[in-house]
């Protein structure tokens, strides 16, 4: 529930539920532009479906191998053209074509996901996909595996022989929202009076207590409220941390996360988690309880982590800082 939501395919597709990456969007078949699907294919496969709705392939002899990334917009979608810096609600599919087997395939996972059109954060591969298509459109690719997975081909974790074609597809659907900046990228002290309380039962914390705190704003910086400082040393953004925590939304029943109960402190390095933990327990001493409120655009943004993290969500965290290395 913690870790960072990455975008590449590898890690989207096979670390992390798609559920959790998948388009806040309630109408992702109705995209800023339409295309239909009419049997439009590359040499060895066809597809058919309408863009955002299905996807259909037939094979006609697989595909034949290739040095470099091979882009072919199948359908032309009447939206605007995808800009860089957009974040694409997106179908993806993903075969070997050599052998023809499907390997990935989001209209059978049952959602979209949002895919950057940023090479840092999803390849090459996704960007040439992305590049001068317009939303609506639904364009393949012929690539390699080691183009795929920028140079990890040994090791890819959809398990494609490192010398097999891969095909594929990516149905550009709509552009997705972006959570708001937060007005500054550093945290800040927070006001206790405006954040809510520690519940415990048996005295191990189980839930936060928001009687009287009002919804901040989504472009709220991080908050800090140190509750009990330790005396170790202080945290930095490149440790690996062994903490015990409880997470919770704005006025929630219940955590939707927690360590204490199960026994089992989270170790992690602290680049693997969400951004707004980072800023929050830099400089934080080893042997602390804090509390931290992180918006949107440091947790889980306009996706959030269904079914109990809506999209757009402040998120709070109860945290005791056990260990840093």
């Amino acid at each position: 529930m913690l870790r960072r939501t990455r975008t590449t395919l590898a890690l989207t597709a096979l670390l992390l539920p798609l559920a959790a990456c998948g388009s806040d969007s309630e109408d992702a078949s109705d995209p800023a532009g339409t295309g239909s699907g009419t049997g439009e294919s590359i040499s060895g496969v066809s597809f058919s479906g309408e863009v955002g709705e299905a996807l259909e392939v037939e094979w006609d002899g697989g595909v034949e191998n290739t040095d470099a990334t091979e882009v072919t917009t199948l359908v032309e979608g009447d939206g605007e053209e995808i800009a860089e810096g957009d974040v694409v609600t997106t179908y993806l599919y993903v075969a070997n074509g050599t052998t023809e087997e499907q390997v990935y395939n989001d209209y059978d996972n049952g959602a979209p996901q949002s895919l950057p059109y940023d090479e840092a954060q999803v390849g090459p591969v996704f960007t040439d996909l992305m590049e001068g298509a317009t939303y609506g459109s639904r364009v393949a690719a012929v690539t390699t595996v080691d183009e795929l997975f920028g140079g990890a081909a040994e090791s890819n974790p959809l398990g494609l022989p490192a010398e097999d074609a891969v095909v594929v597809v990516a149905d550009l659907v709509s552009p997705q929202e972006v959570s708001p900046e937060p007005s500054s990228q550093e945290a800040e002290e927070a006001d206790p009076e405006a954040q809510p309380t520690v519940v415990e039962e048996g005295g191990d914390p189980v839930g936060l207590d928001f009687s009287g705190v009002e919804e901040p704003e989504l472009d709220t910086p991080v908050q800090v409220l140190v509750l009990e400082e330790g005396d170790g040393r202080e945290v930095t953004p490149q440790d690996t941390v062994t903490v015990d925590y409880l997470g919770s939304v704005y006025d929630a029943d219940a955590p939707f996360d927690e360590s204490y109960s199960r026994g089992e402190p989270l170790v992690s390095p602290l680049s693997g988690l969400i951004p707004g933990w980072s800023i929050g327990l830099e400089g934080v001493p080893v042997g602390s309880r804090v509390l931290l409120q992180i918006p949107p655009a440091l947790g889980y943004g306009t996706q959030g982590s269904p079914p109990s993290i809506p999209g757009n969500s402040t998120l709070w965290f109860l945290i005791d800082v056990i260990e840093a290395e």
